[in-house]
Formats: C-alpha cells, structure tokens, sequence
C-alpha cells in the first residue's frame, strides 16, 4: 500500500512538473488573431523644419583637376626638385613602398597615379619575385621618407611604408 501511493506520489509529480506544449502555443495563436484586426493609425507630421536648418557653404574643387595646387603641402620642400638629374651612385637609404602586387599592369598603373599626384618623381617598379613592388624616393634619412610616407597616407594609399635599401645618388 505504501509502494503504491509512493508510486501514485511520483506519478503526480513528473505529471504536475512536465510542460505542457498545447497551452503555450494556443496563446500565441489567440494573441496573433487578435493584433490582425487591429486597426493602424497613420501618424502624420506637423513640424517644419526650416526655421532650424543651417546653410551650409561646400567650396566645390574644379572638376577634372588629377594635379594637387603647388602649396598643398605647405612647409615640405619637395616641390623644388629638378626635373634632370643625373645618377651619380648609390648608397644605402630608404624609399616609400606604395604597393606589392603579383600584377605587373596594376604596379604599373599605381606608378603612373603615384607619379602625377606626388611631387617626388622618383617612382620605381621593382620585380622581386614572386610580386612587382612600387617605390617612392630615394632618401638617405628616414625622417624624410616618413614625411612623403604620410603625404602617401593622406592622398589614399594608407598601406605604404618605409623599406631600407639601396637608393641612387642624383648631382
């Protein structure tokens, strides 16, 4: 007698503490119904803006202009550089790496942007297999190729970094 009302006891239990699936989902179903035959409101603004709005002057830059003014890079003297130098040596120094790229016509064509938009001309494409890497300058302090490096960085080409190497000697 006992063993059965532990029995009916543990029955009760595992009964009474079990989920039941059927009511939970039921009171969705009645919620979905009942939001389905409400009616929305549209909600219409009535506040103008205008009395709060700043006028805002843009200077728009000429259009079709790939050449920086002379004095964009106020302080730096690189705009003084000869035209025609001729190679005298070479040393130990440091240049700009622009880019490193197993495409020859994508080296090629950021050598040709680098070298419009950069007031340094010397712009090398230098195959070190298995990639074409494009280089900027030939510096013997490193303080000047961190400064082209930051121009770099500023006109888009933000992977660009110093390398140290061999550079030529201009008279």
């Amino acid at each position: 007698m006992k063993l059965l009302i532990v029995f009916i006891a543990i029955d009760l239990l595992i009964i009474g503490c079990s989920a039941s699936t059927g009511s939970r989902y039921e009171t969705k179903k009645e919620t979905e119904n009942e939001t389905s035959t409400e009616v929305t409101k549209e909600v219409v603004e009535d506040f103008d803006i205008t009395p709060y709005q700043t006028e805002i002057d843009i200077e728009v830059p000429p259009i079709a202009t790939d050449k920086l003014p002379p004095d964009v890079w106020y302080g730096y003297d690189d705009s003084l550089v000869e035209m025609q130098r001729q190679i005298v040596g070479t040393t130990d120094g440091y240049r700009v790496q622009v880019l490193s790229t197993d495409n020859i016509d994508e080296a090629n064509q950021v050598r040709a942007e680098v070298y419009e938009k950069a007031t340094r001309k010397e712009v090398y494409v230098i195959f070190e297999p298995p990639f074409y890497k494009v280089k900027v300058g030939d510096f013997t302090l490193k303080s000047e190729a961190e400064n082209l490096r930051f121009k770099l960085n500023q006109l888009g080409y933000t992977e660009s970094k110093v390398v140290q190497e061999t550079v030529n000697l201009f008279e």
